[in-house]
């Protein structure tokens, strides 16, 4: 039997930065949620760990915004609940891999201009 490590597709990183999520599919059906914070407890290019005061199920559909120091988008996306545990503390562990729902809107990358005097 294979480990869910060895099925990753991406090498995941320990890092603890602050994500928001919400709902946004529960059931196959949209869901219109608050937006809610934790931390990541790791991340890969295809998924994340996160711990949630809320609890998730397999198969929901939940939109995170990670950003480090507030400025630096780390990911801006959704995420499919692939993993939910729930912790001896009360609060669970969401594993989730990313999909691509739909194309989000990106800002414009602000361009800074050096003016030579």
């Amino acid at each position: 039997m294979t480990s869910f490590e060895e099925r990753r597709d991406s090498v995941r990183a320990k890092r603890i930065i602050t994500v928001r999520h919400r709902l946004v599919k529960h059931n196959g059906r949209k869901v219109n949620s608050m937006w809610q914070l934790a931390t990541t407890e790791n991340m890969s290019l295809s998924g994340q760990l996160f711990t949630s005061a809320l609890p998730y199920h397999v198969g929901d559909v939940i939109e995170l915004q990670v950003v480090m120091s507030g400025v630096l988008d780390i990911f801006n996306g959704y995420g499919k609940v692939v993993r939910a545990l729930r912790h001896r503390s009360g609060h669970y562990h969401v594993a989730v891999k990313y999909v691509n729902l739909k194309s989000k809107r990106r800002r414009p990358a602000k361009t800074v201009l050096a003016s030579h005097s």
